[in-house]
């Protein structure tokens, strides 16, 4: 057998111990090593890496299960806002979030940034709720995880529109508008960008240190018992 042959490919190795989610990679790629040298090939190494990544994926999934259906709700709620779907009753006043809050008060650059994310940020909380309720089904509701997820929520959102201003390349000139500008970035990646904000401020939110550990065991055990 020739040295090529004997040694497993280095980047599934680097995925399966780095990229997929578990604690026990390492056991798992060691089995995964001796089989290959007994005679299996690059391809078989390949799909039981990609079979991992699926089962530890899907053991997270079931596991925070709240947090998902929470990025969920909160991009759906933000992508409707910006077609016809959602009713006129409620954008007319998720727009007028701005004039509630006195903007024109507040020092700037406060009050540019009430004026122009107020909307955005009462979309963003209006899914608080649903991560309430998955958190309550699951036994751990706890009020400072949702204001910390808010918190948290409402920083990554205002991080990422004040980093639009430093990245002019992202903007088209409007057509027959020269004062106004669009994103080049597509809806579905847009969309996607928001899930991922909600995803995070709820995992970063909802997870304290001293149940981290709980956590790591339930996701361990989700993953052996089928």
């Amino acid at each position: 057998m020739s040295g090529k042959k004997s040694n497993p490919p280095r980047l599934a190795i680097w995925w399966l111990r780095h990229a997929c989610p578990g604690s026990d990679n390492d056991a798992l790629a060691g089995d995964l090593i001796e089989r290959f040298r007994e005679g299996q090939t690059r391809g078989w190494f390949w799909m039981q890496v990609l079979i991992a990544f699926a089962v530890g994926a899907l053991g997270e999934i079931r596991l925070h299960w709240p947090h998902f259906c929470y990025a969920i709700a909160g991009s759906s709620v933000i992508a409707l806002s910006g077609g016809t779907a959602m009713p006129a009753i409620l954008w007319k006043s998720v727009q007028g979030a701005g004039f509630w809050l006195h903007w024109w008060t507040l020092p700037w650059p406060l009050s540019q940034l009430v004026l122009e994310l107020g909307p955005t940020a009462l979309l963003a909380l209006a899914a608080l709720p649903v991560l309430a309720a998955g958190l309550a089904i699951n036994r751990a509701f706890r009020w400072v995880s949702l204001l910390r997820t808010g918190v948290i929520n409402l920083a990554l959102i205002t991080l990422g529109h004040i980093s639009l201003d430093f990245l002019p390349w992202l903007y088209r000139p409007v057509p027959g508008d020269p004062d106004s500008r669009d994103l080049i970035i597509s809806g579905g990646v847009q969309v996607l960008l928001f899930f991922s904000t909600f995803l995070a401020a709820a995992w970063l939110g909802c997870l304290s240190p001293r149940h981290t550990d709980e956590y790591e065991r339930q996701a361990v055990h989700a993953r052996l018992i089928p």
